[in-house]
């Protein structure tokens, strides 16, 4: 398969699961597909050497710049449609939501919303916003867009985690409502009390590094008396400070293990930024353009897992991968399988849809995640209260197997 008969399959798969989108919005979100998915950055002057188009430099960087300016590029049509493709083949059997906030040069911040799967978080809605912190409206706000996509709770158990920055009771009463769980960081002076109502901070509960302590049934901030919560406080002897976890689970060694999943995020963003896309080197300042790219890496990034996971089922993975590695990421697969398919002119899958495979926490992440310790420094686990049982949660179907391209 050469680019440009890759260019029209994934036009044709495009068109068919964007059934409001416009042809010539479709086709150029296919070339920047194609593109991204093999150039070494996202600078259009980079995209515009790789697109399987006759022209002049200069005019293909001009189409692309149109298309990350035109009005009628929205989320809703163009990407919501792939998401619930994304999750009507989803067969884990906990879906993990994490959201986080990762900054551009000190320029903007991107805040957003993935699910986590193969030790990465798929994006399903973002926001780009002024360099700084965020609030609960707008986490809530962009919940509220994808909640609707989203398995049924009764069905697959939904769990948010996120770091302190989105902590907010506000947050996670609407995670209740929507019948998810909750598992967020907070700060050391949040002031909890264990049913005498005695106000104290987290920090004062005295745990030494090396230690882990579960505590159960606590009504925390003396604003909101949110609760009965269980905590989670991690003294990881590899972190300067004490970590502290707030959920509605049970508080448990599972927990925290499914807990590590929020970690997720931080290879993401690699492959986002400076190790994948190179979003943070882009020379775009508007938040409209910049949003536009991004839509265009997401379909990017899903189709990448989705070729990830092709490479090792149908037995290639040695075709990209040295055979004593083996830690390779999905994402990385993917892209390095593109371009080898495409020098050797081999058939390439087209899809976005991604075998969860275990739930998320089942399966311990690589070693980008802060909190892994050494088998040389076992944590002392400390359980202070009694814990509440946690509701059964349904088992994941059996794997589906992916399609083998014919052409």
């Amino acid at each position: 398969m050469d680019a440009y008969r890759l260019l029209g399959v994934v036009f044709r798969q495009l068109l068919r699961l964007l059934p409001r989108g416009t042809p010539p919005l479709v086709l150029n979100l296919a070339l920047m597909v194609v593109g991204l998915a093999q150039s070494s950055n996202c600078h259009l002057a980079t995209l515009a050497t790789v697109l399987p188009l006759e022209g002049q430099r200069e005019n293909l960087i001009q189409r692309l710049h149109r298309w990350l300016m035109s009005p009628h590029l929205d989320w809703e049509r163009y990407y919501r449609p792939l998401i619930q493709h994304f999750f009507a083949a989803w067969d884990g059997a906990e879906g993990a939501l994490v959201m986080d906030r990762t900054d551009l040069n000190d320029r903007m911040s991107l805040l957003y919303v993935g699910v986590a799967t193969q030790q990465r978080v798929v994006l399903l809605a973002w926001e780009f916003l002024a360099y700084g912190s965020t609030d609960a409206a707008l986490h809530i706000r962009l919940l509220q867009r994808i909640a609707p996509l989203l398995p049924e709770p009764l069905q697959v158990r939904i769990t948010f985690f996120g770091d302190a920055e989105f902590r907010a009771v506000e947050l996670q009463q609407f995670c209740r409502t929507q019948h998810w769980h909750g598992h967020v960081g907070v700060k050391s002076d949040t002031l909890f009390h264990t049913g005498d109502g005695v106000w104290q901070p987290l920090r004062t509960i005295p745990v030494q590094p090396g230690e882990r302590h579960y505590l159960s049934n606590l009504t925390i901030t003396a604003q909101h008396a949110f609760g009965p919560v269980n905590l989670i406080i991690d003294g990881n002897p590899k972190e300067e400070a004490l970590r502290y976890w707030v959920l509605d689970q049970v508080a448990d060694r599972h927990a925290w293990r499914r807990g590590r999943t929020r970690f997720w995020i931080e290879p993401t963003n690699r492959d986002l930024k400076r190790a994948g896309f190179g979003l943070e080197q882009s020379a775009l300042e508007d938040a409209a353009r910049l949003s536009s790219m991004l839509l265009a890496m997401a379909v990017t990034f899903l189709w990448m897992l989705h070729l990830g996971q092709w490479v090792i089922a149908s037995g290639q993975r040695t075709t990209v991968e040295a055979r004593h590695k083996r830690d390779d990421s999905l994402f990385r697969l993917g892209r390095d399988g593109v371009r080898r398919a495409l020098a050797l002119r081999l058939p390439i899958p087209v899809g976005w849809t991604v075998r969860a495979g275990a739930a998320p926490g089942s399966s311990i992440p690589g070693p980008s995640h802060p909190g892994r310790r050494s088998r040389r420094h076992p944590q002392r686990v400390v359980h202070n209260h009694a814990a509440s049982a946690v509701p059964a949660a349904r088992v994941g179907s059996p794997d589906r197997s992916l399609p083998v391209p014919t052409g």
